[in-house]
């Protein structure tokens, strides 16, 4: 970490640069948020950037508050190891790894994917974020990606959420790689509220087989334009645009699907594409 001290712009700031930890990072990313989210909510109109240098300074002079515990105070909530400090880490990280057998004993590989920010991680870093007795840990049970889920409300519920993100990993539009965990789960074909009440069977139900990640800009096209797309199977999305391209997505990326005439223009070459 470095802090140039000798380097004071005529506004009376300084630069700051530092490599940490990716979890201190994330940490350190969100608290800075808060922190400028905070003074917004109190009435700040400075811009994001000053309100987020603020936060970092704050940040820095409640170190002053650990004081307190090395001169006796004491907390009423006491924490696992009792020494009466809270939790320091409680950011939460989506990490997915291969796991195999071997006997009886459970085997992970020695890399895996977090979910923000679609990076790659060590198993053995992320041993060392567990290991910490100030890190909170929380183990979520498995969802296996090849069942099938539904509900009969349009609203999707939690387990159904966090299946389709943990399949499409990212938005599924053509090229797009907004984080699905940042997206909206949207039904593949629209949900229809008056389908039940005037007896006709549901069109787009809310199930695991209708429903796909879409971050909000995309969402909005799919919705108010020409843009569609359908499931082909479980997260395969084939996605047609205004002008009759169509393109293959899935976890793999996207790949460009050879286009018939469009309707009611045969034989028109199509412009060639840059």
């Amino acid at each position: 970490m470095r802090i140039d001290t000798e380097d004071v712009h005529f506004a009376g700031t300084m630069r700051v640069e530092a490599e940490v930890d990716m979890a201190d990072a994330i940490d350190l990313d969100r608290a800075v948020a808060h922190g400028a989210a905070t003074q917004a909510a109190l009435g700040s109109t400075e811009s994001l950037d000053v309100r987020r240098a603020k936060a970092l300074g704050e940040l820095a002079r409640t170190q002053t508050a650990l004081d307190l515990h090395t001169t006796g105070a004491r907390t009423t909530a006491m924490t696992d190891d009792g020494d009466g400090l809270p939790v320091a880490r409680e950011v939460v990280l989506h990490a997915h790894f291969d796991a195999g057998f071997a006997g009886d004993a459970t085997v992970f590989g020695p890399t895996g994917r977090l979910a923000e920010g679609q990076r790659l991680v060590l198993l053995d870093q992320v041993k060392s974020w567990c290991a910490d007795t100030r890190t909170k840990v929380t183990i979520k049970p498995v969802i296996d990606l090849n069942t099938h889920l539904k509900t009969d409300a349009y609203e999707v519920p939690d387990r159904i959420r966090e299946h389709v993100i943990l399949r499409d990993r990212t938005c599924v539009f053509p090229r797009c790689t907004r984080p699905a965990r940042g997206c909206d789960v949207d039904h593949v074909i629209p949900y229809d509220p008056d389908a039940e009440a005037e007896g006709r069977p549901q069109p787009g139900p809310t199930q695991t087989d209708n429903l796909a990640c879409l971050c909000r800009s995309h969402h909005r096209l799919k919705t108010h334009s020409a843009w569609r797309y359908e499931m082909v199977a479980p997260g395969v999305f084939e996605w047609t645009s205004p002008h009759g391209y169509r393109y293959r997505r899935d976890h793999t990326g996207t790949t460009t699907i050879d286009s018939p005439d469009p309707p009611g223009l045969p034989g028109i070459p199509r412009p060639r594409r840059p």
